[in-house]
């Protein structure tokens, strides 16, 4: 049964303070530790509902703790809690290596979006997301519960974005979603692509549009003005475009 030191230290891994200071994050539900542990991320623990290990303890290979449900949602960061969770160690923030196609990111700030990203991401194939320091944190709950699982197939990296793309080998080009330029599915994307996405409320800032080599852009159909889609549909939409050929 888990202790109420465990308790304490589950639940203040809720706020980000705690999960930086301790290095420890939380995964729930069953698909997703599924997924954690057949990655390598380090699983410090599993813990499960009475109810939860009596129908599965005989077919789940890694130890399992016991929790009440009180207690699980006392810990789950979700509306409704999960009858298991993962206790799971940080991996430390360094450069990855950059597949052909790749999103940078700047300055995402809702977590749903962060996760819906790196889940897309990972449905095409794209494999390497660069982040700018000022996004949402990738432990945050909400964002690892919107990746379903895909955060341990799709590398991300934090750091300054103005300096990652001026480092950016020359055989990488450089595409920005704007709300002008050239129409996405006329973009004859290069073999070494890296595409930037900017913030929710105010797109790429002028810092780093200047490190754009080619603005694209999703035409609308309506006949009525729309400001703009949702990042992270439009993040699917140059997704979809930027793997088709």
């Amino acid at each position: 049964m888990v202790s109420k030191n465990e308790l304490k230290l589950l639940r203040s891994l809720r706020q980000k303070k705690y999960r930086r200071e301790h290095q420890l994050f939380i995964v729930e539900g069953k698909k997703s530790v599924a997924e954690v542990l057949k990655s390598d991320f380090q699983v410090k623990n599993v813990y499960a509902t009475a109810s939860w290990i009596s129908k599965n303890e005989s077919v789940f290979s890694f130890p399992l703790t016991e929790i009440s449900v009180a207690d699980a949602e006392r810990v789950s960061a979700l509306q409704t809690s999960p009858e298991i969770f993962a206790l799971v160690e940080m991996k430390e923030n360094k450069a990855i290596e950059l597949s052909s196609k790749c999103l940078l990111l700047e300055d995402i700030k809702d977590a749903g979006n962060l996760g819906t990203l790196i889940r897309t991401a990972d449905w095409f194939g794209i494999q390497s997301i660069v982040c700018s320091e000022q996004t949402v944190e990738l432990y945050n709950p909400k964002t690892i519960q919107a990746t379903m699982g895909s955060f341990t197939r799709v590398q991300l990296f934090y750091t300054d974005l103005n300096e990652f793309i001026k480092q950016l080998p020359e055989d990488y080009v450089v595409y920005g979603t704007f709300l002008e330029g050239k129409a996405i599915q006329n973009v004859d994307f290069a073999s070494k692509s890296a595409v930037l996405i900017g913030n929710e409320s105010n797109g790429i800032s002028s810092s780093l549009s200047v490190c754009v080599d080619e603005k694209i852009y999703i035409p609308t159909k309506a006949t009525h003005k729309i400001d703009s889609l949702n990042v992270a549909v439009a993040s699917a939409i140059v997704c979809y475009e930027l793997t088709k050929k």
